[in-house]
């Protein structure tokens, strides 16, 4: 998933998932070859569950 979906579905907005992931708090991310942000549903739910945080969207 790209740290806009991850904004969607916690309600917050990209910016600030930019923000928390390049201060080393939000979700383990990884380098598509594309060469975009990624986000692994599995690291994002264990992300949410360590951070008490809620979904808006499918989990």
């Amino acid at each position: 998933m790209s740290p806009a979906d991850v904004a969607a579905e916690l309600g917050f907005s990209r910016r600030t998932i930019y923000r928390w992931i390049s201060l080393g708090k939000g979700p383990r991310v990884f380098v598509s070859p594309g060469g975009h942000l990624r986000v692994r549903r599995a690291d994002f739910i264990e992300w949410v569950q360590e951070n008490g945080l809620e979904t808006k969207g499918r989990q």
